[in-house]
Protein backbone atom coordinates (compact mmCIF):
# COMPACT_ATOMS: atom_id res chain seq x y z
CA UNK A 1 0.00 0.00 0.00
CA UNK A 2 1.34 3.13 -0.81
CA UNK A 3 2.04 5.83 1.95
CA UNK A 4 -0.30 8.37 0.16
CA UNK A 5 -3.32 5.79 0.60
CA UNK A 6 -2.89 5.64 4.34
CA UNK A 7 -5.48 6.10 6.43
CA UNK A 8 -4.65 8.24 9.16
CA UNK A 9 -6.70 6.28 11.08
CA UNK A 10 -3.84 3.75 11.52
CA UNK A 11 -1.47 6.18 13.06
CA UNK A 12 -1.27 6.72 17.06
CA UNK A 13 -1.37 10.36 17.68
CA UNK A 14 2.45 10.71 18.42
CA UNK A 15 2.70 9.33 14.76
CA UNK A 16 0.06 11.23 13.34
CA UNK A 17 1.73 14.24 14.87
CA UNK A 18 5.16 12.94 13.61
CA UNK A 19 3.63 12.63 10.39
CA UNK A 20 1.83 16.08 9.86
CA UNK A 21 5.71 17.44 10.80
CA UNK A 22 7.28 15.57 8.29
CA UNK A 23 4.86 16.68 5.62
CA UNK A 24 5.17 20.41 6.48
CA UNK A 25 9.24 19.97 6.24
CA UNK A 26 9.12 19.05 2.81
CA UNK A 27 6.19 21.24 1.76
CA UNK A 28 7.83 24.72 3.27
CA UNK A 29 10.86 26.25 2.20
CA UNK A 30 10.19 29.28 4.44
CA UNK A 31 11.85 28.23 7.99
CA UNK A 32 9.50 31.02 9.77
CA UNK A 33 6.37 29.51 7.88
CA UNK A 34 7.42 26.45 8.58
CA UNK A 35 7.69 27.03 13.03
CA UNK A 36 4.39 28.47 13.09
CA UNK A 37 2.68 25.60 11.47
CA UNK A 38 4.66 22.59 13.27
CA UNK A 39 3.53 24.96 16.85
CA UNK A 40 0.65 25.07 15.40
CA UNK A 41 0.59 20.99 15.12
CA UNK A 42 1.55 20.66 17.99
CA UNK A 43 -0.83 22.69 19.71
CA UNK A 44 -3.40 20.82 18.35
CA UNK A 45 -2.65 17.49 18.00
CA UNK A 46 -1.08 17.27 21.75
CA UNK A 47 -4.13 19.43 23.22
CA UNK A 48 -1.39 21.86 23.90
CA UNK A 49 -2.84 25.37 25.46
CA UNK A 50 0.27 26.88 24.63
CA UNK A 51 3.56 26.21 22.22
CA UNK A 52 6.81 28.37 22.53
CA UNK A 53 9.69 28.67 20.43
CA UNK A 54 13.04 29.97 22.10
CA UNK A 55 16.22 31.08 20.67
CA UNK A 56 20.11 30.92 22.30
CA UNK A 57 20.94 34.37 21.10
CA UNK A 58 24.46 34.31 22.10
CA UNK A 59 25.82 37.82 22.35
CA UNK A 60 23.02 38.80 24.89
CA UNK A 61 23.89 34.73 25.79
CA UNK A 62 19.79 34.37 26.82
CA UNK A 63 17.18 32.52 25.16
CA UNK A 64 14.32 34.28 23.46
CA UNK A 65 10.62 33.95 22.29
CA UNK A 66 10.98 33.52 18.58
CA UNK A 67 7.80 32.21 18.00
CA UNK A 68 4.64 30.71 19.97
CA UNK A 69 0.91 29.63 19.80
CA UNK A 70 -1.38 30.88 22.66
CA UNK A 71 0.81 33.85 23.71
CA UNK A 72 -0.35 37.71 22.52
CA UNK A 73 2.36 39.85 21.11
CA UNK A 74 2.79 41.52 24.36
CA UNK A 75 3.45 38.29 26.41
CA UNK A 76 5.62 37.05 23.50
CA UNK A 77 8.26 39.69 24.32
CA UNK A 78 8.39 39.28 27.89
CA UNK A 79 10.04 35.80 27.27
CA UNK A 80 13.34 36.48 27.67
CA UNK A 81 15.54 33.76 29.66
CA UNK A 82 19.54 33.77 30.67
CA UNK A 83 21.11 30.69 30.59
CA UNK A 84 19.93 28.87 34.01
CA UNK A 85 17.54 31.44 34.39
CA UNK A 86 14.27 29.52 35.31
CA UNK A 87 12.90 26.24 33.80
CA UNK A 88 13.51 27.54 30.40
CA UNK A 89 16.68 28.99 30.99
CA UNK A 90 17.80 25.22 32.87
CA UNK A 91 16.73 23.66 30.05
CA UNK A 92 19.37 25.62 27.96
CA UNK A 93 22.22 25.31 30.49
CA UNK A 94 21.96 21.73 30.93
CA UNK A 95 20.51 20.57 27.67
CA UNK A 96 18.19 18.29 28.98
CA UNK A 97 14.53 17.91 28.79
CA UNK A 98 11.99 19.32 32.25
CA UNK A 99 8.54 18.33 32.72
CA UNK A 100 6.61 20.45 35.59
CA UNK A 101 3.55 18.65 37.04
CA UNK A 102 2.17 22.10 38.43
CA UNK A 103 3.68 24.98 37.63
CA UNK A 104 1.99 26.82 40.73
CA UNK A 105 4.03 25.03 43.00
CA UNK A 106 7.53 24.67 41.05
CA UNK A 107 10.03 27.45 42.29
CA UNK A 108 11.72 27.40 39.63
CA UNK A 109 9.06 28.25 37.07
CA UNK A 110 9.19 32.16 36.72
CA UNK A 111 6.47 32.62 34.18
CA UNK A 112 8.13 35.44 32.76
CA UNK A 113 5.36 35.94 30.07
CA UNK A 114 2.88 36.37 32.67
CA UNK A 115 0.95 33.88 30.52
CA UNK A 116 -0.32 31.47 33.32
CA UNK A 117 -1.10 33.40 36.51
CA UNK A 118 -2.49 30.84 39.12
CA UNK A 119 -3.24 28.25 36.26
CA UNK A 120 -3.30 24.75 37.38
CA UNK A 121 -1.06 23.13 33.99
CA UNK A 122 2.00 21.26 33.19
CA UNK A 123 4.79 22.19 31.53
CA UNK A 124 7.54 20.59 28.95
CA UNK A 125 10.22 21.59 27.91
CA UNK A 126 13.16 20.21 25.86
CA UNK A 127 16.41 21.96 24.11
CA UNK A 128 17.03 22.12 20.39
CA UNK A 129 20.70 20.93 19.99
CA UNK A 130 22.67 20.70 16.47
CA UNK A 131 26.19 19.44 16.79
CA UNK A 132 26.55 19.48 20.59
CA UNK A 133 25.26 23.44 20.28
CA UNK A 134 22.34 25.32 21.91
CA UNK A 135 20.36 26.56 19.32
CA UNK A 136 16.67 27.14 21.55
CA UNK A 137 14.24 25.35 23.31
CA UNK A 138 10.81 23.87 22.22
CA UNK A 139 7.41 23.81 25.32
CA UNK A 140 4.65 22.97 25.52
CA UNK A 141 1.34 23.72 28.19
CA UNK A 142 -0.99 21.06 28.97
CA UNK A 143 -3.92 20.61 31.17
CA UNK A 144 -3.89 16.79 31.17
CA UNK A 145 -1.30 15.69 34.16
CA UNK A 146 -1.35 12.44 33.47
CA UNK A 147 2.51 11.18 34.19
CA UNK A 148 2.46 8.73 31.60
CA UNK A 149 0.88 10.90 28.95
CA UNK A 150 3.66 13.64 30.33
CA UNK A 151 6.45 11.51 29.45
CA UNK A 152 5.14 10.95 26.23
CA UNK A 153 4.59 14.22 25.00
CA UNK A 154 8.10 15.37 26.39
CA UNK A 155 9.79 12.70 24.22
CA UNK A 156 7.67 13.51 21.37
CA UNK A 157 8.45 17.17 21.84
CA UNK A 158 12.42 15.96 22.03
CA UNK A 159 11.93 14.00 18.22
CA UNK A 160 10.23 17.13 17.07
CA UNK A 161 12.73 19.30 18.23
CA UNK A 162 15.63 16.95 16.55
CA UNK A 163 13.75 16.95 13.25
CA UNK A 164 13.51 20.92 13.13
CA UNK A 165 17.35 21.25 14.37
CA UNK A 166 18.29 22.43 10.81
CA UNK A 167 15.18 24.84 10.59
CA UNK A 168 16.02 26.19 13.40
CA UNK A 169 19.43 26.60 13.64
CA UNK A 170 19.00 28.28 9.81
CA UNK A 171 16.32 31.11 11.77
CA UNK A 172 19.16 31.98 14.59
CA UNK A 173 21.99 31.96 11.94
CA UNK A 174 19.99 34.75 9.91
CA UNK A 175 19.30 36.49 12.52
CA UNK A 176 23.12 36.61 13.91
CA UNK A 177 23.92 37.86 10.40
CA UNK A 178 21.62 40.61 10.59
CA UNK A 179 22.94 41.50 13.59
CA UNK A 180 26.34 41.68 12.24
CA UNK A 181 25.34 43.33 8.76
CA UNK A 182 23.74 46.46 10.78
CA UNK A 183 27.20 46.37 12.53
CA UNK A 184 28.80 46.84 9.21
CA UNK A 185 26.30 49.20 8.06
CA UNK A 186 26.52 51.21 11.24
CA UNK A 187 30.55 50.74 10.78
CA UNK A 188 30.55 51.96 6.68
CA UNK A 189 28.02 55.21 8.06
CA UNK A 190 30.01 56.36 10.15
CA UNK A 191 33.31 55.73 7.90
CA UNK A 192 31.89 57.54 4.81
CA UNK A 193 29.84 60.19 6.73
CA UNK A 194 26.40 58.46 5.92
CA UNK A 195 27.48 59.87 2.63
CA UNK A 196 25.61 58.08 -0.29
CA UNK A 197 22.41 56.88 1.47
CA UNK A 198 21.65 59.19 4.11
CA UNK A 199 20.16 57.80 6.92
CA UNK A 200 16.67 59.95 6.78
CA UNK A 201 16.18 58.20 3.65
CA UNK A 202 14.69 54.65 2.80
CA UNK A 203 15.02 52.38 -0.16
CA UNK A 204 17.57 50.55 -2.30
CA UNK A 205 15.50 50.79 -5.88
CA UNK A 206 17.71 51.69 -8.51
CA UNK A 207 15.60 55.40 -8.77
CA UNK A 208 17.04 56.01 -5.10
CA UNK A 209 20.62 54.91 -5.87
CA UNK A 210 21.09 57.83 -8.59
CA UNK A 211 19.23 60.14 -5.94
CA UNK A 212 21.73 59.57 -3.04
CA UNK A 213 24.74 60.14 -5.86
CA UNK A 214 23.46 63.00 -6.50
CA UNK A 215 22.85 63.91 -2.80
CA UNK A 216 26.99 63.35 -2.69
CA UNK A 217 27.88 65.52 -5.27
CA UNK A 218 25.39 68.41 -4.32
CA UNK A 219 26.71 67.86 -0.67
CA UNK A 220 30.36 68.89 -1.84
CA UNK A 221 29.60 72.50 -3.32
CA UNK A 222 27.71 75.01 -2.22
CA UNK A 223 25.69 75.63 -5.70
CA UNK A 224 21.75 76.37 -5.94
CA UNK A 225 19.94 72.94 -5.37
CA UNK A 226 15.98 72.75 -7.14
CA UNK A 227 14.84 69.09 -6.11
CA UNK A 228 11.56 68.14 -7.85
CA UNK A 229 8.97 65.65 -7.39
CA UNK A 230 5.19 64.94 -6.34
CA UNK A 231 3.84 65.59 -3.30
CA UNK A 232 4.70 63.42 -0.48
CA UNK A 233 7.69 62.08 -2.15
CA UNK A 234 10.75 63.31 0.61
CA UNK A 235 11.78 66.40 -0.94
CA UNK A 236 12.33 68.23 2.55
CA UNK A 237 14.07 65.13 3.14
CA UNK A 238 16.77 64.74 0.46
CA UNK A 239 17.48 69.07 1.08
CA UNK A 240 18.43 68.07 4.57
CA UNK A 241 20.40 65.20 4.04
CA UNK A 242 22.29 67.50 1.66
CA UNK A 243 22.78 70.28 4.40
CA UNK A 244 24.07 67.26 6.93
CA UNK A 245 26.21 65.73 5.13
CA UNK A 246 27.70 68.85 3.37
CA UNK A 247 30.21 71.47 4.54
CA UNK A 248 27.06 73.42 6.08
CA UNK A 249 26.61 70.91 8.54
CA UNK A 250 27.38 72.87 11.54
CA UNK A 251 25.37 75.79 10.14
CA UNK A 252 21.57 76.08 10.78
CA UNK A 253 19.19 75.04 8.04
CA UNK A 254 15.82 76.61 7.96
CA UNK A 255 12.66 76.29 5.89
CA UNK A 256 10.60 78.46 4.25
CA UNK A 257 6.98 76.92 3.30
CA UNK A 258 5.29 79.03 0.47
CA UNK A 259 2.28 77.09 0.97
CA UNK A 260 1.63 77.60 4.51
CA UNK A 261 2.08 81.41 4.96
CA UNK A 262 -0.34 83.55 3.30
CA UNK A 263 0.89 85.81 0.65
CA UNK A 264 1.30 89.31 2.68
CA UNK A 265 3.46 88.11 5.25
CA UNK A 266 5.78 85.87 2.77
CA UNK A 267 7.99 88.87 2.03
CA UNK A 268 8.49 89.60 5.65
CA UNK A 269 9.08 86.02 6.62
CA UNK A 270 11.97 85.44 4.05
CA UNK A 271 13.92 89.07 4.32
CA UNK A 272 12.67 90.36 8.27
CA UNK A 273 11.40 93.87 8.82
CA UNK A 274 13.48 97.19 10.24
CA UNK A 275 11.90 100.60 11.37
CA UNK A 276 14.03 103.81 11.17
CA UNK A 277 17.25 101.63 10.79
CA UNK A 278 16.45 99.52 13.74
CA UNK A 279 15.65 95.94 12.94
CA UNK A 280 12.36 94.56 14.22
CA UNK A 281 12.56 90.94 13.25
CA UNK A 282 15.41 89.42 10.89
CA UNK A 283 13.87 86.74 8.44
CA UNK A 284 14.94 83.18 7.13
CA UNK A 285 17.64 84.36 5.09
CA UNK A 286 19.50 86.05 7.93
CA UNK A 287 18.53 83.26 10.35
CA UNK A 288 20.20 81.05 8.36
CA UNK A 289 23.64 82.75 7.29
CA UNK A 290 26.34 80.21 7.27
CA UNK A 291 24.06 77.42 6.85
CA UNK A 292 21.28 76.76 3.94
CA UNK A 293 17.65 78.00 3.42
CA UNK A 294 15.06 75.25 2.23
CA UNK A 295 12.29 77.00 0.05
CA UNK A 296 9.42 74.91 -0.18
CA UNK A 297 6.97 75.31 -3.13
CA UNK A 298 9.21 77.78 -4.73
CA UNK A 299 6.58 78.49 -8.06
CA UNK A 300 4.11 79.93 -5.51
CA UNK A 301 6.46 83.05 -4.85
CA UNK A 302 4.51 86.01 -5.97
CA UNK A 303 6.30 87.67 -8.88
CA UNK A 304 7.94 90.62 -6.54
CA UNK A 305 9.49 88.18 -4.22
CA UNK A 306 10.73 86.13 -7.25
CA UNK A 307 12.20 88.88 -7.56
CA UNK A 308 14.06 89.36 -4.59
CA UNK A 309 14.86 85.51 -4.37
CA UNK A 310 16.59 86.59 -7.97
CA UNK A 311 18.83 89.71 -6.67
CA UNK A 312 19.98 87.42 -3.36
CA UNK A 313 21.03 85.03 -5.63
CA UNK A 314 23.18 87.14 -7.58
CA UNK A 315 24.62 89.62 -5.73
CA UNK A 316 24.21 87.40 -1.91
CA UNK A 317 22.75 90.48 -0.41
CA UNK A 318 19.30 91.79 0.73
CA UNK A 319 16.88 95.06 1.71
CA UNK A 320 14.50 94.48 4.66
CA UNK A 321 11.28 95.14 4.40
CA UNK A 322 10.75 99.00 5.31
CA UNK A 323 14.93 99.05 4.94
CA UNK A 324 17.50 100.74 2.58
CA UNK A 325 20.68 99.28 3.47
CA UNK A 326 21.87 96.14 1.73
CA UNK A 327 22.63 93.30 4.12
CA UNK A 328 25.32 90.85 2.97
CA UNK A 329 24.55 86.87 3.61
CA UNK A 330 26.13 83.60 3.36
CA UNK A 331 23.32 81.21 2.55
CA UNK A 332 23.55 78.44 0.19
CA UNK A 333 19.55 78.36 -1.40
CA UNK A 334 18.05 74.96 -2.28
CA UNK A 335 14.56 74.83 -3.77
CA UNK A 336 11.76 72.27 -3.98
CA UNK A 337 8.81 71.79 -6.34
CA UNK A 338 6.12 69.87 -7.53
CA UNK A 339 5.07 72.00 -10.37
CA UNK A 340 6.49 71.80 -14.03
CA UNK A 341 8.50 75.08 -14.00
CA UNK A 342 8.80 74.83 -17.65
CA UNK A 343 5.08 75.17 -17.74
CA UNK A 344 5.22 78.51 -15.19
CA UNK A 345 7.71 79.83 -17.62
CA UNK A 346 5.64 79.46 -20.61
CA UNK A 347 2.79 81.44 -19.08
CA UNK A 348 4.92 84.40 -17.14
CA UNK A 349 3.86 83.15 -14.23
CA UNK A 350 7.60 82.29 -13.00
CA UNK A 351 11.31 84.55 -13.86
CA UNK A 352 13.13 83.42 -16.46
CA UNK A 353 16.37 84.63 -14.96
CA UNK A 354 15.41 82.64 -11.39
CA UNK A 355 14.81 79.76 -13.08
CA UNK A 356 18.47 79.59 -14.58
CA UNK A 357 19.64 80.44 -11.19
CA UNK A 358 18.00 78.07 -9.26
CA UNK A 359 18.39 75.11 -11.33
CA UNK A 360 22.04 74.76 -11.22
CA UNK A 361 21.69 71.33 -9.57
CA UNK A 362 18.63 69.63 -10.37
CA UNK A 363 17.58 66.47 -8.31
CA UNK A 364 14.52 64.64 -9.19
CA UNK A 365 12.76 62.43 -6.47
CA UNK A 366 10.92 59.04 -8.19
CA UNK A 367 7.26 59.03 -7.01
CA UNK A 368 6.29 55.52 -4.90
CA UNK A 369 4.89 54.32 -7.80
CA UNK A 370 7.99 53.93 -9.65
CA UNK A 371 10.10 52.57 -6.94
CA UNK A 372 7.69 49.57 -6.20
CA UNK A 373 10.48 47.21 -4.74
CA UNK A 374 11.03 50.33 -1.73
CA UNK A 375 7.13 49.62 -0.40
CA UNK A 376 7.85 47.24 1.69
CA UNK A 377 11.70 48.30 3.04
CA UNK A 378 9.06 51.39 3.81
CA UNK A 379 6.36 49.96 5.50
CA UNK A 380 8.15 47.99 7.72
CA UNK A 381 10.48 50.88 8.52
CA UNK A 382 6.72 52.84 9.41
CA UNK A 383 5.62 49.66 11.39
CA UNK A 384 8.59 49.72 13.46
CA UNK A 385 8.48 53.85 13.80
CA UNK A 386 5.13 53.32 15.01
CA UNK A 387 5.36 50.42 17.40
CA UNK A 388 7.92 52.46 19.31
CA UNK A 389 5.61 55.69 19.57
CA UNK A 390 2.17 53.81 20.35
CA UNK A 391 4.02 51.23 22.50
CA UNK A 392 2.83 48.29 20.43
CA UNK A 393 4.02 45.15 19.25
CA UNK A 394 3.13 44.05 15.90
CA UNK A 395 5.33 42.08 14.19
CA UNK A 396 4.60 41.68 10.45
CA UNK A 397 2.19 42.68 7.55
CA UNK A 398 -0.12 39.84 6.20
CA UNK A 399 0.25 38.63 2.75
CA UNK A 400 -3.18 39.74 1.27
CA UNK A 401 -2.27 43.46 3.05
CA UNK A 402 1.21 43.38 0.95
CA UNK A 403 -0.06 42.45 -2.31
CA UNK A 404 -3.04 45.49 -1.29
CA UNK A 405 0.46 47.75 -0.95
CA UNK A 406 2.54 46.78 -4.15
CA UNK A 407 -0.92 46.74 -6.11
CA UNK A 408 -1.93 50.47 -4.88
CA UNK A 409 -0.97 53.64 -7.16
CA UNK A 410 -0.10 55.71 -4.08
CA UNK A 411 -0.95 59.30 -4.98
CA UNK A 412 0.21 60.77 -1.97
CA UNK A 413 3.59 58.93 -2.36
CA UNK A 414 5.66 58.26 1.00
CA UNK A 415 3.41 59.82 3.31
CA UNK A 416 0.42 58.75 2.50
CA UNK A 417 2.00 55.19 2.69
CA UNK A 418 3.65 56.42 6.46
CA UNK A 419 -0.25 57.46 6.80
CA UNK A 420 -1.85 54.51 5.80
CA UNK A 421 0.98 52.05 8.00
CA UNK A 422 0.19 54.07 11.59
CA UNK A 423 -3.96 53.71 10.61
CA UNK A 424 -3.17 49.76 10.43
CA UNK A 425 -1.09 50.07 13.27
CA UNK A 426 -3.45 51.16 15.33
CA UNK A 427 -6.57 49.54 13.62
CA UNK A 428 -4.85 46.07 13.98
CA UNK A 429 -6.33 43.55 17.11
CA UNK A 430 -3.11 41.08 17.00
CA UNK A 431 0.12 41.11 16.34
CA UNK A 432 -0.63 41.34 12.89
CA UNK A 433 -1.31 43.87 10.06
CA UNK A 434 -4.16 42.11 8.05
CA UNK A 435 -5.84 43.44 4.43
CA UNK A 436 -8.45 45.11 6.03
CA UNK A 437 -6.84 47.14 9.15
CA UNK A 438 -5.32 49.41 5.74
CA UNK A 439 -7.26 52.25 4.71
CA UNK A 440 -10.44 51.91 2.83
CA UNK A 441 -8.56 53.58 -0.69
CA UNK A 442 -6.26 50.24 -0.94
CA UNK A 443 -9.41 47.51 -0.74
CA UNK A 444 -11.10 49.78 -3.43
CA UNK A 445 -10.90 50.07 -7.52
CA UNK A 446 -8.99 53.11 -6.86
CA UNK A 447 -5.72 50.95 -5.96
CA UNK A 448 -6.26 49.99 -9.42
CA UNK A 449 -6.47 53.62 -11.20
CA UNK A 450 -10.03 52.61 -12.43
CA UNK A 451 -11.88 55.49 -13.14
CA UNK A 452 -15.39 53.82 -12.54
CA UNK A 453 -15.69 53.08 -8.91
CA UNK A 454 -18.45 53.94 -7.30
CA UNK A 455 -19.62 53.93 -3.22
CA UNK A 456 -21.27 50.65 -3.82
CA UNK A 457 -18.72 48.76 -5.64
CA UNK A 458 -16.03 50.09 -3.33
CA UNK A 459 -17.91 48.70 -0.10
CA UNK A 460 -18.69 45.46 -1.97
CA UNK A 461 -14.52 44.76 -2.44
CA UNK A 462 -13.79 46.35 0.88
CA UNK A 463 -16.18 43.34 2.61
CA UNK A 464 -15.50 40.73 -0.15
CA UNK A 465 -11.32 41.03 0.83
CA UNK A 466 -12.11 41.37 4.73
CA UNK A 467 -14.30 38.46 4.58
CA UNK A 468 -11.99 36.11 2.22
CA UNK A 469 -8.26 36.80 4.78
CA UNK A 470 -11.07 36.04 7.50
CA UNK A 471 -11.79 32.57 5.93
CA UNK A 472 -8.12 32.29 4.41
CA UNK A 473 -6.76 32.47 8.10
CA UNK A 474 -9.85 30.33 9.61
CA UNK A 475 -8.73 27.52 6.93
CA UNK A 476 -5.02 28.27 7.68
CA UNK A 477 -5.06 27.25 11.10
CA UNK A 478 -7.44 24.26 10.47
CA UNK A 479 -5.52 22.36 7.98
CA UNK A 480 -8.42 22.67 5.04
CA UNK A 481 -11.23 21.25 7.73
CA UNK A 482 -13.91 23.39 5.91
CA UNK A 483 -16.42 22.03 9.21
CA UNK A 484 -13.86 23.31 11.51
CA UNK A 485 -13.86 26.48 9.44
CA UNK A 486 -17.29 27.23 9.52
CA UNK A 487 -17.65 26.36 13.60
CA UNK A 488 -14.31 28.78 14.15
CA UNK A 489 -16.19 31.71 11.84
CA UNK A 490 -19.67 30.85 13.32
CA UNK A 491 -21.44 29.94 10.35
CA UNK A 492 -22.72 27.12 8.45
CA UNK A 493 -20.28 24.78 5.73
CA UNK A 494 -23.29 25.47 3.09
CA UNK A 495 -22.88 29.36 3.73
CA UNK A 496 -18.71 28.96 3.87
CA UNK A 497 -19.43 26.69 0.56
CA UNK A 498 -20.97 29.38 -1.33
CA UNK A 499 -18.37 32.09 0.11
CA UNK A 500 -15.95 29.51 -1.81
CA UNK A 501 -17.14 29.76 -5.25
CA UNK A 502 -17.69 33.64 -5.03
CA UNK A 503 -14.62 34.46 -3.40
CA UNK A 504 -12.60 32.29 -5.35
CA UNK A 505 -11.06 30.25 -2.43
CA UNK A 506 -9.98 26.44 -4.14
CA UNK A 507 -10.37 24.44 -0.92
CA UNK A 508 -8.01 21.84 -2.13
CA UNK A 509 -5.49 24.43 -1.81
CA UNK A 510 -5.62 23.99 2.18
CA UNK A 511 -6.30 20.28 2.49
CA UNK A 512 -2.94 19.69 1.59
CA UNK A 513 -2.18 20.49 5.12
CA UNK A 514 -4.51 17.31 6.03
CA UNK A 515 -7.41 17.02 8.14
CA UNK A 516 -7.49 18.17 11.52
CA UNK A 517 -7.20 15.53 14.44
CA UNK A 518 -10.65 14.62 16.13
Amino acid sequence: MALTELNEAHFSKEMLTIYHISLAMVRHKNVNTLLNEVLDILDQNLMAKRATLTLFHTKEDALIIEASKGLTAVEKARGRYKLGEGVTGEVGKTKRGVIIRDVRTEPRFLDRTLARINQDIAFVCVPVVKEGQLIGTISIDLDNKDEERLHRAASLLQITANLLADAVAQIRTQHEEKLQLRAENSRLQKELGNRYKPSSIIGNSGAMQRVYELISQASDTHAPVLIRGESGTGKELVARSIHYSGMRQGGPFSVLNTASIPEPLLEKEMLGTERDGQVIKQGLLELAHGGTLFIDEVAELAAPLQARLEHFLQHQTIVRVGGTQPVSINVRIITATSRHLEDYLEQGRFREGLYYRLNVFPIIVPPLRERKSDIIILADHFLEDYNRTYSRHVTRISTPAINMLMAYHWPGNVHELKNGIERAVLATTDDVIHGYNLPPSLQTSASTESSESSPVNDLTQAVETYERELIIEALKKHRGNAAAAARALNTTPRVLNYKFNKLVINLKDFKKFGASPR
